[in-house]
């Protein structure tokens, strides 16, 4: 199953993405703003903010040096979304605590935590690809934000919901589930994109993945960049929008 390419699109400029994976060419970023996390609302407001100037100013130079504009994006971006609790969501029982509780060596468990950690860094590298390129090409005319009470809120959780008009007028739903960490504020932990929840989709896709490949979880984690990228690149996608 493939994200919509409108989908992509609005996601990006609601700002949430992730931070550039390790193993590009180093690069230095640019100076970004500090965003607080004190109140989701705020914090959502200045990522999008800064993603969509970050956007603009490189397109006068992203044909010569396109590292340099994934890092200033990931400057920006790896302040907001918690990827460590998105990567081991998508993994699921692959990367659960009881999963790793059955383990009887230290041999095992080291190698467990070792394949949670390289899928972060290859989940990180999937986002940045489909969806920082996307930003160029788009851009949010008008942006509201709210914060909106749902049956799973309370002092350590919220969601937000964040309306987007285009350039063409059309108009785009996102949701964001936000949860406080434990050394203060508040991350991005799902998105949902006009009724697309993006942590169930990639969930499957992870899933699919481990089955089409006898099981090898490793083989799965060290290839998620190619299967995500270049074996699902003639997938159907799937459309939405609303006013299409």
């Amino acid at each position: 199953m493939k994200i919509s390419v409108a989908a992509i699109k609005v996601f990006l400029c609601a700002a949430v993405a992730l931070m550039l994976a390790a193993g590009a060419s180093a690069v230095t970023a640019g100076p970004a703003e500090h965003i607080s996390r004190a109140d989701p609302k705020e914090m959502l407001r200045q990522a999008t903010a800064e993603l969509l100037e970050i956007s603009k100013t490189a397109r006068d130079y992203v044909s010569e040096d396109r590292e340099r504009y994934y890092a200033d994006v990931s400057v920006v971006l790896d302040q907001v979304m918690d990827i460590q609790y998105f990567a081991r969501g998508v993994m699921a029982a692959y990367a659960s605590a009881r999963a790793y509780k059955a383990l009887q060596t230290d041999a095992e468990r080291s190698a467990f935590r070792d394949r949670v950690a390289r899928f972060e860094i290859a989940l990180k590298r999937v986002w940045m690809v489909k969806y920082a390129d996307a930003l160029l090409r788009t851009g949010g005319e008008s942006i509201d934000i709210a914060r909106i009470k749902t049956g799973n809120d309370s002092d350590d959780r919220a969601s937000l919901e964040q309306t987007i008009r285009d350039s063409n007028n059309q108009t785009y739903l996102v949701q964001y589930s936000v949860h406080k960490v434990t050394e203060g504020g508040w991350l991005i932990s799902n998105v949902i994109v006009e009724g697309i929840n993006l942590g169930e989709i990639y969930r499957s896709q992870f899933a699919e993945a481990v089955e089409n490949h006898s099981g090898d979880v490793d083989y799965v984690v060290d290839h998620w960049v190619e299967l995500m990228i270049h074996e699902q690149s003639s997938a159907p996608e799937i459309t939405s929008g609303v006013g299409k």
